[in-house]
């Protein structure tokens, strides 16, 4: 049974602008132990992008992505035969966290090359005055490799990384030329709902300018049919799999096919 409804629309808008919105993906069953579980984590206190692979230890993250509807989701939304697990990840931006995330892809972060994809998890009502995403549509098909960087504690950027590697192009500056650009976001999420985006769309993150709503999200990264393995030492070394070879279908060992064959 397929659970995405106008499925071939949301292909369409998926393979074409990069980014889709998903609606009411998460039960409430589901929705009050992900908000649970991000709230236990985020007390450990550790820096914004601290918060992740999570779902390699037994509990409610592994038991969402291992055992829930996601990777049916993600599958259909790719139009893939199967969605392998890359890793997961928390991002909670409380009240009074005016910080916008740096505009950036997410492939040149991990050790994968093919078709890659988020799935971003609203856990509050999410919008332009509590962090929402945006993002620069269709920039997934401008086949631009623009080079990973390091962040400060909330999220700005402070330099780059793969300094030397011609495969990759510095960032523009986004921000500063956005009327150029065809930037979207979405005007409200409500908890429960999901964006799912191409590893090379080019996102950002708007800063939390209220002073009492909190904005927890929660992200699956994912791997579908043509995804390989490409560990690179300076950026992808904390997620490299030694029982992989460079080339490989990135499906196996610590990235575990959770649908399909």
């Amino acid at each position: 049974m397929t659970l995405t409804p106008d499925v071939d629309s949301v292909q369409d808008t998926y393979t074409r602008d990069g980014v889709v919105l998903l609606k009411n993906i998460l039960s409430n069953h589901w929705l009050k132990k992900l908000r649970l579980a991000v709230d236990s984590e985020v007390q450990k206190g550790d820096r914004y992008f601290a918060y992740k692979n999570m779902r390699e230890k037994s509990g409610t993250f592994q038991d969402y992505c291992l055992n829930s509807d996601v990777g049916q989701r993600v599958a259909e939304v790719a139009d893939s035969p199967w969605t392998s697990l890359i890793y997961d990840q928390i991002f909670a931006k409380e009240p009074g966290t005016k910080t916008q995330t740096g505009w950036h892809t997410d492939q040149p972060y991990w050790p994968v090359a093919g078709p890659i994809m988020t799935i971003w998890i609203a856990l509050d009502p999410v919008d332009a005055d509590n962090g929402a995403l945006e993002f620069i549509r269709g920039s997934h098909a401008w086949g631009a490799k623009y080079r990973p960087f390091k962040t400060d504690q909330l999220g700005a950027f402070t330099h780059y990384l793969e300094k030397d590697n011609p495969d990759y192009v510095d960032m523009p500056d986004f921000e500063k030329d956005r009327e150029i650009y065809e930037i979207v976001h979405f005007d409200r999420m409500e908890p429960g709902d999901a964006l799912a985006f191409d590893g090379m769309t080019v996102h950002s993150a708007m800063g939390n300018r209220t002073t009492t709503r909190r904005r927890r999200g929660y992200a699956i990264r994912f791997a579908v049919k043509g995804a390989i393995y490409e560990p690179r030492d300076e950026v992808t070394e904390w997620l490299h799999d030694s029982s992989l070879k460079p080339g490989a279908p990135f499906r196996e060992g610590r990235f575990p096919v959770i649908f399909g064959s």
